[in-house]
């Protein structure tokens, strides 16, 4: 049982708009959904997305920690890996299962409704395995890309946009409004990644890492973070102007107040 708790425990780990709670899934249908009413067809979309999203990010979370076993046990951090309760063998196999299944599922959502969501989410698959990779692609390019920051961007910059088309995909149709949700979590990726590294800088300079957080003052990241997250909200106000969202999509802008206030202004008094 410990098991059990333990592997769901990674594979919801970090938590994230995406998982353990759908939050994304759910604002993308909102958003495609125009009179936001749930009707029986609906409600069948929004559970294929959220279903589609826990599976892969489930997946994705459990490579990833699967790969940084070596790291994690430097830095003394306490897992069912780094403690041995779980092999790694287990986890990966577990992870690629949770990947193929959720390759399965957009596979059949492709097929049945004639979308081309399964070019996105391949792209997708292929860009966070390599990313998290530490046993096969690094084997044959000879880097792992989530070691250098100039991978992490490029995994960032290509995750988030194809990530956004698939799960759209499955409600709406492939159209400015889903290249414009492309755009702005783009922007939100981007933020988030400059923060990302912050709390294993000490760990990933005695690994020789190259991380954003080893390169680059946290001043810095915090300052571009924060700029990233006003280009997040601002698109959103921008793409509402012209009409491209509707005003119910201004609900996801709402938490700019609060990171105006509590983080922008904030940093911005202390000179970063």
């Amino acid at each position: 049982m410990n098991q059990i708790f333990g592997v769901i425990k990674l594979s919801i780990t970090p938590k994230s708009i995406f998982s353990p709670i759908p939050i994304f899934a759910i604002i993308l249908f909102l958003i495609s959904n125009k009179l936001f009413l749930v009707t029986i067809d609906s409600f069948k979309l929004l559970f294929l997305g959220i279903t589609v999203t826990l599976i892969s990010n489930f997946g994705t979370n459990l490579w990833n920690h699967s790969n940084d076993l070596e790291e994690d046990r430097a830095q003394g951090k306490k897992n069912i890996l780094t403690q041995n309760i779980v092999t790694q063998r287990t986890t990966i196999i577990i992870s690629f299962a949770l990947y193929l299944i959720s390759i399965a599922i957009v596979y059949y959502i492709s097929i049945k409704f004639n979308k081309p969501i399964i070019y996105f989410f391949i792209v997708w698959c292929l860009i966070t395995w390599w990313y998290s990779d530490n046993l096969f692609f690094k084997k044959i390019f000879g880097f792992r890309l989530k070691t250098h920051y100039l991978g992490e961007l490029m995994t960032y910059g290509i995750a988030y946009p194809t990530y956004t088309l698939s799960i759209w995909l499955i409600y709406s149709e492939l159209n400015i409004k889903g290249i414009a949700l492309a755009i702005v979590f783009l922007f939100y990726g981007i933020a988030g990644l400059l923060l990302k590294d912050l709390k294993d800088i000490s760990g990933d300079r005695k690994a020789g890492l190259k991380t954003l957080g080893v390169i680059f003052l946290p001043s810095k990241l915090i300052h571009l973070s924060c700029i990233f997250f006003i280009l997040y909200y601002f698109t959103i106000f921008i793409f509402i102007g012209f009409k491209v969202f509707d005003a119910m999509s201004f609900l996801i802008a709402i938490p700019f107040l609060f990171f105006l206030k509590g983080t922008y202004l904030h940093f911005h008094r202390k000179n970063w």
